[in-house]
């Protein structure tokens, strides 16, 4: 461990599965035991890993941050270092901003500021027209309430719920090639807003891994994830990882983050169109799955952005030879079950990757939860 966070307590939050699973390694590796509030799930999977020092287990976020307060909240106090506190959901972190203002003199947290800037942004619409400020490509986009049509619709459209924290979050999607599809969908839809887009056959998608301190105006942007094939709406779990190609692109999301004023580790999204064109998504302010990728790569970004955070000191960018991660469960239950692949083929897949999200020869207990409940978690 850097002696910068020698005695600092690192403390997670997030629903109990691989997500969490892969920020916990990633500290780990680098010397720092988490301590894990997990929001109960299928199974305990994250806190199986041999890297976490103490785990709490809780029913939702209100219940985490109360246990949080009660365990952690006279840490800051007592020894004059605040503990860090770091987030895999979307409403976690919207909660920790509800609550800034009692929370700040006592933790080191993902934040923008305490100005409600993270819930701002993550109303897709206000992410959306953020990027075009910039020069960002998006798609025609419109908002509406939830049964009211589009005025400017160009068919086929997808429809999503407004932020993550509204309506049934990934249940809202829906791909409409008509206005009475879109009507169809409207009665399954649960967000009051719903964001009306123009739906592009995507070729892939593609993320941006990365962090920003000094409430935003330093970026550091590790790696690329490009999805090695499309499921429509559902994200693919086997990608390839490369150093950033456009570095332009960097800058205009550098820029983006600065506006925000965003401390933290995130994750920008695009999808990629046939014609190799991009179209931003999204920014999610936390830790994704996808994050792990970046410590594969030699970019630890949730032990990165403690340091950080701490020094002002952003490291360099270094290249590093492209290689494929893969959510085993998942993607085993897309290719081989669903036909896209062989048995024999995915194995030698999954041999080949040098990042997998369950599997670590060093860290064994999360595959042995994971053979255990592979019904469920796949």
């Amino acid at each position: 461990m850097d002696k910068v966070l020698e005695n600092r307590l690192v403390i997670l939050i997030g629903m109990e599965h691989y997500t969490p699973l892969g920020v916990i390694r990633c500290l780990g590796e680098n010397g720092i035991e988490t301590i894990f509030i997990g929001i109960k799930y299928k199974a305990k999977v994250a806190s199986a890993s041999k890297y976490v020092k103490t785990t709490y287990l809780v029913n939702d976020d209100q219940e985490a941050l109360d246990l949080l307060l009660e365990k952690y909240g006279d840490v800051a106090e007592k020894t004059g270092l605040k503990p860090f506190v770091q987030f895999s959901d979307d409403s976690t972190v919207e909660l920790f901003e509800n609550h800034h203002e009692e929370l700040k003199d006592k933790f080191i947290f993902f934040n923008a500021g305490g100005n409600h800037q993270i819930r701002k942004y993550l109303d897709k619409f206000e992410i959306l027209e953020c990027a075009k400020r910039h020069g960002v490509q998006i798609l025609p986009t419109e908002v509406v309430k939830c049964g009211e049509l589009p005025k400017h619709a160009e068919y086929p459209v997808i429809t999503k719920a407004i932020s993550p924290n509204t309506g049934a979050w990934k249940g809202d999607v829906n791909i409409c090639y008509s206005e009475d599809e879109l009507k169809e969908a409207f009665k399954r839809i649960k967000s009051p807003l719903v964001l009306i887009q123009k739906f592009v056959e995507k070729k892939t998608e593609m993320t941006i891994e990365g962090y920003s301190v000094n409430h935003g105006k330093d970026m550091f942007a590790a790696i690329q994830c490009s999805y090695l094939y499309t499921i429509k709406g559902y994200y693919s779990p086997y990608h390839i990882d490369k150093p950033i190609q456009d570095q332009e692109l960097k800058k205009k999301l550098a820029a983006m983050i600065a506006e925000i004023g965003f401390e933290g580790v995130f994750d920008a999204e695009f999808l990629v169109g046939p014609d190799d064109q991009l179209y931003f998504l999204e920014i999610n302010f936390r830790n994704t799955t996808w994050s792990y990728s970046s410590a594969v790569a030699g970019y630890p970004l949730a032990y990165l952005w403690c340091k950080s955070m701490l020094t002002g000191e952003i490291p360099e960018v270094k290249d590093f030879e492209p290689f494929t991660s893969m959510v085993e469960p998942i993607d085993y239950a897309k290719r081989v079950e669903e036909g896209r692949c062989t048995l024999p083929e995915w194995l030698k897949d999954f041999k080949a990757a040098k990042c997998t999200y369950y599997y670590d020869p060093n860290d064994l207990e999360p595959w042995q939860v994971l053979v255990d409940n592979w019904e469920k978690l796949k």
